[in-house]
């Protein structure tokens, strides 16, 4: 059972996750409210967009003031690189020298870690991580294309192979074909580690489809905004909330007793 505080993944529907890219103590602040009036399950941190995000005691003072407004809101700690269309550039060193100081204080239930970055400072962030019972979700993005699916599937399989708790990638589609090759990628790992979350998704609004309906393919979490997006083709999570309601399969579309009533 994968948690992210609270939040189990894979269990009663896909859960949402409202990132927060404000660049100021404030923005930052009224944009976690704002969340924490939606529907959302879990909160993104997307700490690259603040001001002040290569001090670290500035990101604890932060975090001091966001963690009493998440209300039993799980909080997922991101600072994605340039190279995965981030919005400040960092040192291996500073990036796991910050997951590895955050991880015992309390005041995040998970962390995202980029799968290529510094392999070997990146198992040893894991196991600590893992020590506090901490979440690790493993992550690539690519916003140039989408891989092929065998390369899709190899990467979130590479993930598992290190341990991550929850492996995700998002890729961007240039066709409908690009779409559904994400799916299918999704739905195949899915088959090897039915019990296991993962999250994937096609961005742009040629892979809205993928944020919305991905659970039918074993997606258990989905990004949406409330307020500015973080990546394109987020769905606002009020309208986001009410296609999951209708479309997923926890919820409304259980396939094996489906089946039952075909046969009678």
């Amino acid at each position: 059972m994968i948690r992210i505080g609270q939040v189990v993944l894979g269990e009663k529907g896909t859960k949402i996750c409202v990132p927060i890219v404000g660049t100021t103590e404030k923005e930052i602040l009224d944009a976690t409210r704002v969340a924490c009036h939606s529907e959302c399950d879990v909160v993104e941190l997307r700490i690259d967009y603040f001001e002040r995000a290569h001090s670290i005691d500035a990101i604890f003072e932060l975090l001091m003031l966001i963690k009493p407004q998440l209300r039993g809101r799980g909080l997922l700690f991101t600072w994605r690189t340039k190279n995965e269309g981030g919005e400040k550039s960092i040192t291996s060193d500073a990036y796991f020298t910050m997951l590895e100081r955050l991880i015992p204080t309390g005041l995040v239930d998970a962390i995202d870690i980029e799968l290529f970055f510094n392999q070997e400072r990146m198992v040893k962030t894991i196991e600590f991580a893992k020590m506090h019972n901490v979440t690790v979700v493993m992550s690539n993005h690519d916003f140039n294309g989408t891989p092929e699916r065998g390369v899709i599937v190899n990467r979130l399989l590479q993930m598992k192979e290190f341990k991550a708790d929850v492996p995700k990638i998002a890729v961007m589609p240039h066709t409908s074909g690009d779409v559904l090759t994400l799916l299918e990628a999704t739905a195949e790992v899915r088959s090897l580690y039915p019990a296991d979350p993962i999250i994937t998704m096609a961005m742009g609004p040629l892979g809205a489809i993928t944020r919305a309906a991905g659970a039918v393919f074993g997606n258990a979490m989905t990004f949406g905004a409330a307020g500015k997006a973080s990546a394109p083709g987020q769905i606002e999570v009020h309208t986001l909330k009410t296609i999951l309601d209708a479309v997923d399969m926890d919820g409304v579309f259980d396939e094996k007793q489906h089946n039952r009533e075909r046969v009678h």
